[in-house]
């Protein structure tokens, strides 16, 4: 299984390593997308204010017509002279307002124009701000209206009740740079349309804010403006924010999850009230690995080598393939097989040398299982071939005192002596002589003459002991004999267990007590197959293993 485990702990690595890389890889997507996102913000805000100036620039010039006209330069001459302003002036100049104020282009159109005479009085008015409070009033007072009435040209934002104006006023002169007669001043409220103008125009999204809530704001496809919504709570934070004090630029800021803004304050009167607009864009990032898959599109899976992703996948299949049959299918189906040989009596035990990794130690406790279940008075098992439980043993070599008896042959056939000459054969006895032939004339036969046998000299018999004695004999006898062979076994045991270790094998698990039960099987194998009392037992070493060899003792 070691193969196995390795291969295991290598796809874990590789997945380990396959995730790793994906997450960095969001994490630097996710980073690049956000300075990304920073430098488009900033880009987005720059384009609002510069189309906030052309956008006043283009207003004050829609203004020119109504500055140069005849019938508006004289009613408002006519108004600057008079203590109370005649009711002809102001109908006079009111019609001419309404006539200019159809004619400007729709694009740069005004929801209110008002003109204004020396004094800052209104004389004619064409729409109505109702939050604005300038119908009855005297516009003298506001900074962008006294500039115009002194001459000059100006743009500015007002902020009431909530809402934020657009505001640019041009002076009326009496002739070519003469004294201004009066003013016009043109106002456009900053809602939803005027934001989609901006956002048109510069392709952001853009939401314009004050008194710490979004008044207006619109984005172009692609891009929920609810989003911008999120600002009003954010507002609140701009208060310590440097940049956006000192400067009237914010810094790039991420709010929510993927909602990065830049707020910047609108100049003029607006600037003071903390009116302002926040660009936004939403960071190009993915949340998972996995969204990969959903933020690629079809060029992009195109340029995905599939010939390099189906092959690594059929490579570490196939992998894993060859190693789950070498590991498992094939050693499982080695030890079906001796189970079914075990089950149909062909084996006694199974043979734990035919096995690998684990089913090697299955096989020796399923052994060891079936020697206790016998020793308890199970079913009675035929002795164990050490060849099965050892693997293969030797043909035992030709010993100096003796060798292991061959089929057919008694142990008296087998028994030899090196270096010694063989015996010759014993003669055979002689035939009995003839009987002689009578002698003519005799009436009396000769003896018969015969060679006598010879006669074995038996020693003579030990004395008996006496009962007494010989029946304490008989059992220290067999004791003596069983502690010499139980001895001599564990010294066989050592040995063994030496031997494994200078191989290299391992010993865990392996006790005395199934040794000596091993050992014991084949000797009384041996015993009953050859006659013999004894058999010895002997360590060497095979191919690299060590490996016992058995040889009866016939003396």
């Amino acid at each position: 299984m070691i193969l196995s485990r390795f291969w295991y702990v290598a796809l874990a690595i590789l997945l380990g390593v396959a995730a790793f890389t994906l997450m960095l890889a969001a994490q630097m997507y996710n980073r690049a997308g956000l300075r990304a996102m920073s430098d488009s913000l900033a880009a987005d805000s720059s384009a609002v204010g510069w189309y906030l100036k052309d956008d006043a620039r283009n207003r004050s010039s829609a203004l020119i017509p109504m500055a140069l006209s005849p019938e508006l330069r004289t009613q408002l001459g006519k108004a600057t002279g008079e203590g109370k302003i005649p009711r002809e002036v102001i109908s006079e100049a009111q019609k001419a307002l309404k006539k200019l104020a159809s004619e400007v282009p729709p694009d740069l159109a005004f929801d209110a124009l008002r003109a204004v005479d020396a004094n800052g009085r209104v004389i004619a008015a064409v729409g109505v701000v109702n939050d604005l409070p300038i119908e009855e009033g005297d516009l003298g007072g506001y900074p962008v209206v006294a500039d115009a009435l002194h001459g000059w040209i100006r743009d500015d934002a007002w902020v009431s009740k909530g809402r934020i104006y657009r505001v640019v006023t041009r002076p009326v002169e009496a002739e070519v740079n003469g004294e201004p007669v009066g003013a016009v001043v043109g106002i456009k409220i900053v809602d939803d349309r005027f934001a989609q103008g901006v956002s048109k125009r510069t392709g952001a999204a853009v939401g314009f804010y004050a008194d710490g809530a979004r008044v207006a704001s619109w984005a172009p496809e692609g891009f929920d403006k609810a989003n911008l919504d999120q600002i009003t709570q954010d507002l609140k934070q701009l208060d310590t924010n440097e940049d956006y004090k000192e400067k009237g630029r914010s810094e790039p800021r991420v709010i929510g999850e993927h909602l990065g803004v830049v707020y910047a304050r609108m100049p003029g009167e607006a600037w003071d009230l903390g009116a302002g607009y926040a660009v936004g864009r939403l960071a190009v990032s993915v949340s998972t690995p996995l969204d990969f898959l959903n933020k690629a599109d079809d060029t992009d899976k195109k340029n995905v080598s599939l010939i390099f992703v189906i092959a690594a996948i059929v490579l570490l299949a196939a992998a894993g393939m060859v190693f789950s049959y070498l590991e498992h299918t094939q050693p499982m189906a080695t030890f079906g097989k001796e189970a079914i040989r075990m089950a149909k009596g062909e084996v006694d035990v199974l043979a734990p040398s035919k096995f690998r990794g684990a089913y090697k130690k299955i096989a020796s406790d399923i052994n060891d299982g079936i020697d206790k279940i016998a020793a308890k008075g199970g079913a009675p098992r035929r002795a164990a071939d050490l060849e099965q439980v050892l693997g293969p043993i030797p043909a035992a070599p030709t010993m100096s005192a003796f060798a292991v008896p061959g089929p057919g042959e008694t142990s008296s056939q087998a028994i030899t002596v090196p270096g010694a000459a063989a015996a010759p054969a014993p003669k055979p006895l002689p035939k009995a002589l003839p009987k002689p032939k009578p002698r003519p004339g005799s009436t009396t036969a000769d003896p018969v003459e015969s060679v006598p046998e010879p006669e074995s000299a038996a020693a003579p018999p030990p004395p008996p002991l006496p009962k007494a004695a010989a029946a304490d004999a008989a059992p220290a006898a067999a004791d003596e004999g069983e502690v010499d062979e139980l001895t001599e076994w564990q010294k066989v045991y050592e040995e063994f267990v030496a031997m494994k270790q200078q191989c290299g094998e391992q010993t865990a698990g392996m006790t005395f007590e199934k040794f000596k039960s091993t050992l014991q099987r084949n000797k009384d194998a041996l015993v009953q197959r050859h006659g013999v009392t004894r058999v010895k037992f002997t360590v060497y070493a095979k191919e690299g293993k060590a490996a016992l060899k058995a040889s009866p003792v016939t003396k």
